[in-house]
Formats: C-alpha cells, structure tokens, sequence
C-alpha cells in the first residue's frame, strides 16, 4: 500500500468517526476512491452505497441521502417532541436523481 493510500485510508476512518456509526467509510486502492455505506434503519430494504474521489464530495452526497432517507429525523427525532413526521416517502426504488452538483449514488440493490 503506497503512503498516499495510509493517509487516505485514515481520512476515511476519521469520516466513519465523525459520522458516529452510521455509515461504514473504506479507502478503495483499487478504485481509487472513497465509499460509504449507509448503516442506520431508516434506508431502503437494499442498502445505500455511495462514493466520490475527494472527501469533500464524500461528505456531500452522504449528506444528499441523509436528507433523501430521513436519516436526521430517526436520529435526533426519536422522544424529543419531534413533529409528526408528515406523509411517508417511498424509499423502496432507485434514489432520486441528483443535483447536478453532486455524483449519482447508486443503491446496493441495483
């Protein structure tokens, strides 16, 4: 493993560490990138995978499906006087498209 590669592997695992397990982040060497799977329950019955290039986008388009997914609502909502959660999203398909800014994510399902 090349030293570059141990300095991102580390970046990879202070994101995971951030993100206080709710998402699994690798270093891929041979793709070269980052990836991140999304760990909590409120994600549809196939998973989440994403990845990008740069932390920076990494950190982008996980926030993008924790908006997409509800995931901020199950995690600080839970017995706190949380507003009701309004009519449910169907999570069950393809994840929407993403802004143009942002790399497409593709699901574990498909």
């Amino acid at each position: 493993m090349e030293e570059q590669d141990e300095e991102r592997r580390r970046v990879a695992e202070h994101i995971e560490w951030q993100k206080q397990g709710a998402w699994v982040v690798l270093w891929g060497v041979h793709s070269r990138r980052f990836w991140a799977f999304a760990c909590w329950p409120v994600i549809p019955e196939a998973g989440v995978v994403v990845d990008a290039g740069d932390p920076e986008a990494l950190y982008s388009v996980m926030r993008y499906v924790e908006r997409e997914h509800d995931f901020l609502r199950w995690r600080y909502g839970r017995g706190r006087g949380a507003r009701s959660p309004g009519p449910r999203r169907d999570t069950s398909g393809p994840l929407p498209e993403t802004p143009p800014d942002l790399p497409r994510t593709p699901s574990c399902g498909g």
